[in-house]
């Protein structure tokens, strides 16, 4: 029985470490050390994870029902258009850029020890 709550013990400590690892503090410090100490394989994975969370974090932005979109029940082009300018602002929109720079990240020139990571949009933009 005892053995049974160290192992128990043992596995709750492993998750709660590993979900300590996926902070963005955590993973900000990280790369900042991985940066200073100039070791390029971990700092690019560093800021591929820090990537990784930023774009997970702005997921809920880009949903369609949260775009406030009014799909047309016309067939005509005329109908359509309004929802496809309004569309396009949405997919031309600061969050869509945010999360292609976010993509873009590795591209960068200085990447990984010379990373700028984009400035997250206004939650009502």
């Amino acid at each position: 029985m005892k053995n049974d709550n160290h192992k128990r013990l043992a596995r709750i400590e492993a998750m709660t470490n590993a979900q300590r690892a996926e902070l963005m503090e955590t993973l900000k410090a990280g790369y900042e050390k991985a940066c200073e100490e100039r070791d390029e394989e971990g700092a690019a994975e560093f800021a591929r994870k820090i990537r990784n969370k930023l774009l997970e974090e702005s997921d809920n932005q880009m949903i369609f029902d949260r775009m406030g979109l009014d799909v047309p029940n016309g067939s005509t082009f005329g109908a359509w258009l309004g929802f496809l300018q309004t569309l396009g602002r949405i997919l031309l929109g600061s969050w869509a850029l945010y999360r292609k720079a976010l993509r873009d990240l590795p591209e960068q020139e200085g990447f990984p020890f010379d990373v700028k990571f984009p400035e997250k949009p206004n939650e009502e933009e």
